[in-house]
């Protein structure tokens, strides 16, 4: 090997070892944007909580029914006391029914308010088969860019 194939021989494992950092760097930011995306969700859904329970009336020695509006998908549960104050994560079934819900207790109120948390585990799920898919077409396009390269200093140089 002469010192011009060597040369271009070294030119194309750099070329190699950028894009193969490249490609760490865009699944890094995929894993980011994914646990980014779930952050987001979790936190709407903390808000949606704490805004429900705002609604709530504070219980009273004279009134002993309560009337309450809340949407469908979010399950309340009056208490005499609680354990448990803030948010936390619960689950209620057993196997297959199993379902995790986010819970929101707030011991003035005698309150929990619950909510499925099965709908932001499927929009993860969903935007993360979307950034794997992604990911996938990154990589093609990268080796495609690799070869192209490779294969224009090989006909460029001569080098068999």
């Amino acid at each position: 090997m002469n010192i011009k194939e060597s040369t271009i021989s070294h030119g194309i494992q750099d070329v190699r070892r950028y894009g193969i950092a490249v490609l760490i760097v865009l699944f890094l930011l995929n894993v980011i944007t994914l646990g980014a995306l779930h952050w987001v969700e979790s936190n709407q859904l903390h808000n949606e909580l704490a805004k429900y329970m705002e609604t709530i009336p504070s219980p009273s020695a004279t009134s002993t029914t309560q009337t309450i509006r809340l949407p469908e998908d979010v399950l309340s549960f009056q208490l005499r006391s609680s354990d448990r104050t803030g948010f936390y994560e619960t689950s209620l079934g057993t196997g297959k029914d199993r379902q995790d819900y986010l819970a929101y207790a707030d011991p003035n109120k005698h309150y929990v308010l619950m909510k499925s948390e099965k709908a932001i585990q499927e929009e993860t799920k969903g935007f993360g088969i979307t950034l794997l898919a992604l990911y996938a077409g990154e990589v093609i396009l990268l080796l495609g860019w690799w070869f192209f390269v490779r294969a224009k200093i090989r006909e460029i140089f001569d080098i068999d």
